[in-house]
């Protein structure tokens, strides 16, 4: 969660944040790291009113991005659910999209994650465990038949205050970046202008170009059932 003069930015795991943290940082006035992988619950109340922006990325495409990211960091989030990192891209996927479904083998990896994951966030806590910004209380009521992507997402912007939340599209990231900026008043700089014009993707994940080959139709239909929500508030498809 960056803090800036103009805007309030939470970000969610694999939609483009290390790039998005180094345009900030470097380029937009008063900018400054609160919490990497902060939640907007946590948002002291001085910045409340300034506007919130954040992104979205499709959730057929933000699973193959996340398990191939995960598995070369051996985040732990990934660990417990693949078994170590001894369970397919199909095998895996299901695990994460099931975990709401009530079963003996949901129940028993949502326990491991509470064991694992760290009960608090700071700078002493190992950065294996501080991403994607997930406490050990977080997996303790994971909701009914939500897919995990659906459910981060939700959780990464909730709060007990009412915010002006503006999200972006990963897919046109360098576009919306621009519109986000605009809408929020945040003055477009040489600065800005050149670094989107000329960097390329950070912290990319060692995937295949396209996500399409990789789900046979039941994982395309299990995803489509799990994060409804996102694919029908971000009118998402199963298309290149």
């Amino acid at each position: 969660m960056i803090v800036t003069d103009h805007f309030v930015y939470i970000h969610t795991s694999r939609t483009a944040g290390t790039f998005l943290n180094k345009l900030m940082l470097e380029h937009v006035p008063g900018a400054h790291m609160l919490q990497y992988h902060g939640h907007l619950r946590d948002l002291p109340a001085e910045y409340s009113h300034l506007p919130v922006i954040g992104f979205v990325r499709n959730p057929w495409d933000w699973y193959v991005s996340m398990f191939f990211d995960y598995r070369r960091k051996q985040q732990y989030v990934y660990e417990v659910i693949s078994k170590g990192g001894a369970l397919s891209f199909h095998e895996t996927v299901t695990r994460f999209l099931n975990l709401g479904d009530g079963s003996e083998l949901s129940r028993t990896l949502l326990q491991q994650l509470v064991n694992t994951a760290p009960t608090i966030i700071d700078v002493r806590t190992p950065p294996r465990r501080r991403h994607p910004g997930l406490r050990s209380k977080n997996f303790e009521n994971f909701p009914d038949n939500c897919g995990y992507y659906s459910w981060l997402f939700k959780l990464m912007y909730a709060s007990d205050r009412k915010h002006d939340i503006h999200i972006g599209r990963f897919e046109n990231l360098k576009d919306e970046v621009l519109r986000l900026f605009t809408l929020t008043a945040t003055p477009i700089s040489a600065g800005i202008a050149g670094y989107l014009e000329e960097s390329r993707p950070l912290n990319g994940s060692p995937r295949p170009v396209s996500y399409i080959g990789g789900y046979p139709p039941e994982l395309e239909q299990l995803v489509a059932q799990r994060d409804k929500y996102l694919i029908e508030k971000y009118d998402y498809h199963f298309s290149a």
